[in-house]
C-alpha cells in the first residue's frame, strides 16, 4: 500500500485555563503518550517559552487528560503528540478531544494496531507511519524465505527479475521495482540499503527472493576487482559529523524555535534511526522554513546520510 497521508492538516491551542486535551481508550492495552508543547504569553507583544513536554502512560479504558492548560494570560500551544500502542495483542480505538469547560470536540479517531503509533505535529496532521511494501499480498509467503542481509552478500536478477525490469510483466509496485533495479550482481546489501525506506530492505529482499525476482551470488561468483560501497555515515565519526552540522544548520535558521528539532536529531544513535525520522523532520521544517528552504534542508541531511563510499575491493 502506498504511505500513508496526513488525515487533516490543524493547529491545537489551549488558548482558556479550563481547556485540556484528552485521549479516551477503548481496551486495557498499553499507551504512551507524549506531548511537546510551547506557552505563549497574551501580552500585546507575545513571549514564548521554551519547548516543554508531558508524557502519560494509560493501562485500562477510560478518558484521560494528556495535557492541561497554563496559567491565566497564557496560551499552550501544541506542536507534536506521539500516542503508541505498546500492546502486542490488542488494538485500541483512540479518540483524542478538546474539552473547554466540558464542551467537547472531537479531534481525531483511529484504531491503532498492536505495535501502532498515531503522530500530530503542528501544521501537518494527523497521520500514523508504518514501514509498508507496495503491495502486501506477498507478505505472508516472504515470511518464510531465509533472507541473508549482512551488508557484504550480493544478489543478482534471475530472467524472471530482468523481465519485469525490461517491461514491468509482473506488476511490481514502484518502491520493490526501484530496489529490484538496483539488484545487479555487485552491489552488497549495504549499498543497496540507501535506496528504500528505512525499515523496509529485510522485507522488500525477502518479497523478491520469494517471488524469484532475484537470487543469492553464491561465493566464487562475484566480479573479479569489484568494489563494495557502504553508507559513509555508518562510521560513528562521520554519523557524528553529520548530526553536528545538521543541528547548527536548523538552530542558525530557526533559533529558539528549533529545540524541538534539535533534541529530535541528537537522540538519534544510528544512521538509520535519523533516516525513519527524516520525513517527519521534513516535514516540520517545510512548515517552519518553507516548501523550498525546508524541503532542501531535509534532502542535503538525507544525502549525508546516503553517500555511499568505497569499502573493498574483490581480489
Amino acid at each position: 500500500m502506498p504511505p500513508q497521508a496526513p488525515f487533516i492538516i490543524m493547529s491545537i491551542v489551549l488558548a482558556a485555563i479550563t481547556d485540556k486535551l484528552e485521549l479516551v481508550t477503548s481496551a486495557a492495552s498499553s499507551v504512551d503518550v507524549n506531548v511537546t508543547y510551547v506557552d505563549v504569553s497574551n501580552a500585546t507583544r507575545p513571549v514564548s517559552i521554551a519547548a516543554k513536554k508531558q508524557d502519560t502512560a494509560i493501562s485500562i479504558a477510560a478518558t484521560t487528560s494528556i495535557l492541561a492548560c497554563s496559567a491565566a494570560g497564557t496560551a499552550r500551544n501544541v506542536k507534536q503528540i506521539v500516542i503508541r500502542n505498546k500492546d502486542a495483542l490488542l488494538s485500541n480505538d483512540v479518540t483524542l478531544r478538546l474539552s473547554q469547560n466540558a464542551t467537547i470536540s472531537e479531534l481525531h479517531k483511529q484504531t491503532l494496531l498492536p505495535g501502532e503509533t498515531l503522530v500530530y505535529i503542528e501544521g501537518v496532521g494527523f497521520t500514523t507511519p508504518k514501514p509498508n511494501l507496495d503491495d502486501d499480498r506477498a507478505t505472508a509467503k516472504s515470511r518464510s524465505v531465509p533472507v541473508n542481509i549482512e551488508d557484504t552478500t550480493i544478489y543478482r536478477k534471475t530472467d524472471k527479475g530482468a523481465q519485469e525490469v525490461a517491461d514491468r510483466a509482473f506488476g511490481l509496485g514502484n518502491q520493490v521495482r526501484r530496489l529490484l533495479i538496483m539488484v545487479d550482481g555487485n552491489r552488497g546489501v549495504a549499498e543497496l540499503s540507501v535506496y528504500v525506506r528505512p525499515g523496509e530492505l529485510k522485507s522488500t529482499l525477502t518479497r523478491l527472493v520469494a517471488e524469484g525476482f532475484i537470487e543469492m551470488v553464491s561465493a566464487g561468483d562475484p566480479t573479479p576487482g569489484r568494489f563494495t560501497y557502504a553508507p559513509a555515515a555508518n562510521d560513528p565519526v562521520v554519523f557524528a559529523g553529520i548530526k553536528v552540522r545538521a543541528m547548527a544548520d536548523i538552530r542558525g535558521r530557526l533559533g529558539p524555535v528549533s529545540n524541538l528539532l534539535v533534541t529530535e536529531i541528537n537522540s538519534c544513535s544510528s544512521p538509520l534511526e535519523l533516516r525513519e525520522k527524516l520525513r517527519n523532520l521534513e516535514n516540520a521544517l517545510v512548515h517552519l522554513l518553507g516548501p523550498a528552504e525546508g524541503a532542501a534542508l531535509a534532502r542535503r541531511i538525507g544525502s549525508e546520510l546516503t553517500r555511499l563510499i568505497p569499502q573493498t575491493t574483490t581480489e
